[in-house]
């Protein structure tokens, strides 16, 4: 086991590009062989199951390329921070349609982007831990002592429970936030938690994992 921190910027940023490319391939796979069929198809029923392939995989990689934006870009919005009621509905377009459905109950506020890249990307792993579907519901909590309610400090915490059956946190996510990785090291598809990792790291932010009756909970604070 090595410490992750010593992956290069060069390395990281080579991994996250085959991330991207990774989810959005099968979509944009699926709109080229919809219109494949529509070049040589007579049939009208045949033509309009193309069309309807094309229009829903085209919603599906806008979807997932405006919530990659989101977790791993420089966001859009104004100013230093980012609207959580965006965050939820980048999020809930990612998984309409999916096995895991979305139960967002942070109330609207708007935090630093960065906590909100943490956020999202948290959400993306709490749905791995549940590949056969169930729910995921997402909290913000801006409470401090005596429940008053923290504007201007960054003390936030993050809780994000996915419950579903066969419910299991992979040792290697749990690994790489307890400092290692596999001696093999990463690819595309276990980038994301030690992107995340390097992220709130850079905030002080403390992940936590625990999991029990069939639900995974992932927490996240800055005190």
């Amino acid at each position: 086991m090595t410490d992750p921190t010593e992956m290069s910027e060069l390395e990281l940023a080579a991994l996250m590009c085959s991330k991207l490319c990774h989810d959005v391939i099968s979509p944009v796979g699926a709109i080229n062989n919809g219109f494949e069929v529509l070049e040589t198809e007579k049939d009208e029923s045949m033509r309009e199951m193309a069309l309807d392939i094309i229009r829903s995989n085209a919603e599906k990689a806008s979807a997932r390329l405006q919530f990659l934006r989101l977790a791993f870009g420089a966001m859009g919005a104004a100013g230093d921070r980012f609207p959580l009621e965006e965050a939820k509905k980048l999020t809930e377009a990612l998984y309409a349609g999916e096995k895991s459905v979305i139960d967002w109950r942070a109330k609207p506020d708007s935090l630093p982007k960065d906590q909100v890249k943490v956020l999202v990307n948290l959400i993306v792993m709490a749905a791995s831990t549940i590949p056969r579907g169930g729910e995921i519901s997402v909290d913000v909590i801006r409470e401090g002592a005596g429940g008053a309610i923290i504007v201007d400090t960054k003390e936030v915490s993050f809780r994000i429970d996915a419950k579903g059956n066969h419910a299991k946190l992979p040792e290697a996510v749990s690994g790489i936030f307890a400092g290692d990785i596999p001696e093999e090291g990463l690819d595309a598809r276990s980038v994301q938690p030690y992107y995340t990792y390097r992220l709130a790291k850079s905030l002080g932010m403390e992940v936590k994992f625990a999991s029990e009756d069939g639900v995974v909970r992932i927490s996240g604070d800055i005190t």
